[in-house]
């Protein structure tokens, strides 16, 4: 393994077949933490401390490791103006703290020598796994841009929450001195009711206050309804402008598609869908009927025809099946990790006639692979 792989592992979000590999092998040690941390709180646990302490040490030193290499090639991962600059906004970025807490585990526990302190620690690594998830970034983007709507059904949900406490002061702390005798009191049950988890500890018994209760019920569904459907639909236009970015970027990947124009471009990255194939994976099999062709963004696929023929990045494939409607005349595997844009028939057929120049691009390219495949603007007659 050289320096440039090593590198590509350790970049976040990559797509090298490496970092994929050390994210998993990451979450296995996670997952193995946590159960050590389960085992050191449990009275069988305690009592070999040293069985248990084994695993621990394993597993700190996997994060130890990993905490020095992000440290030392944190330049080349994230350049900077100076290698140190690089190095510091590593090291006080969120991820960079924690990991630094992580490897920093052993000399705790070898300083405490105590079962909660352990447990804590390894518990405490279970963050390491929000660095790969990409659906954090997500969430923390929606909550960025749905922002000041969040903040005004918060704010929507104080209102009735100090009203409704208010209300049950006034109305049961004469009944019930110890469950409504003072207004934080009321809060509590104002909090436990509006968001609908009903602990039953404090029950108004007063005609006005129950009457005050299911009103403030209804609300609680509402503003909780309101506070969901901001989020659902925040969440379901961020996918819709991440998938689009990313098809956007894997159009503008493939040479003879960047040069079709901006509009063109991007009713095309509308239609195509991202696809990830695995080396050894079927993309099509021979006999198959053809619903869709691909395009490829990296990586390689074999046609296996006598003799094979390899395609790789901006190439094509699979679009004869689509202009003819006859079944696949040849079998298609991925010999490496390969990304793919896929292009169903009705949005082939119906990209095809509303833009000769996608269908003239298509035909130009095959014609310079030196292929016989002839591609018509419009449906199969």
């Amino acid at each position: 393994m050289n320096r440039h792989e090593l590198v590509e592992m350790l970049r976040p979000g990559s797509r090298h077949p490496g970092a994929r590999r050390l994210r998993q092998v990451g979450y296995v040690v996670v997952a193995a933490a946590i159960v050590d941390a389960a085992a050191a709180t449990m009275v069988t646990g305690q009592r070999f401390a040293g069985l248990v302490a084994v695993p621990a040490a394993a597993i700190w030193c996997f994060f130890l490791v990993e905490w020095v290499l992000r440290l030392g090639l944190a330049p080349e991962i994230a350049p900077a103006t100076t290698p140190w600059a690089a190095r510091r906004a590593y090291a006080l970025s969120p991820a960079g703290i924690i990991d630094a807490l992580c490897a920093l585990g052993p000399l705790a526990i070898v300083a405490a020598r105590s079962a909660p302190v352990m447990s804590a620690l390894l518990l405490f690594s279970s963050l390491k796994v929000l660095r790969s998830i990409p659906g954090v970034h997500l969430i923390a983007r929606v909550f960025r841009n749905e922002r000041r709507t969040l903040l005004s059904v918060v704010t929507l949900f104080a209102l009735v929450l100090m009203i409704s406490a208010e209300c049950e002061y006034l109305l049961e702390s004469r009944a019930q001195p110890a469950a409504f005798g003072s207004l934080p009191a009321a809060l509590w049950w104002g909090v436990v009711t509006l968001t609908t988890t009903g602990y039953g500890d404090a029950i108004p018994i007063t005609f006005p206050g129950r009457v005050v209760a299911g009103l403030v019920m209804v609300c609680g569904i509402a503003v909780l309804a309101l506070f969901a459907g901001i989020l659902a639909s925040g969440f379901a236009a961020e996918i819709r402008r991440r998938d689009f970015l990313a098809a956007w970027d894997m159009v503008a990947r493939i040479p003879f598609l960047r040069d079709l124009g901006a509009a063109t471009i991007a009713e095309v990255a509308r239609l195509l869908r991202p696809q990830e194939v695995s080396a050894g994976s079927v993309v099509m099999r021979r006999g198959q009927p053809g619903d869709c062709m691909f395009f490829i963004v990296s990586g390689r696929l074999e046609v296996q025809v006598e003799p094979p023929v390899t395609l790789g990045n901006g190439d094509f494939v699979g679009e004869m099946a689509l202009i003819t409607g006859e079944p696949r005349t040849a079998t298609v595997t991925a010999r490496q990790d390969s990304e793919l844009l896929a292009l169903d028939l009705a949005d082939f057929r119906d990209l095809a006639g509303r833009h000769p120049e996608l269908a003239n691009a298509i035909e130009m390219e095959a014609a310079k692979r030196g292929g016989s495949r002839k591609l018509t603007s419009g449906p199969p007659k």
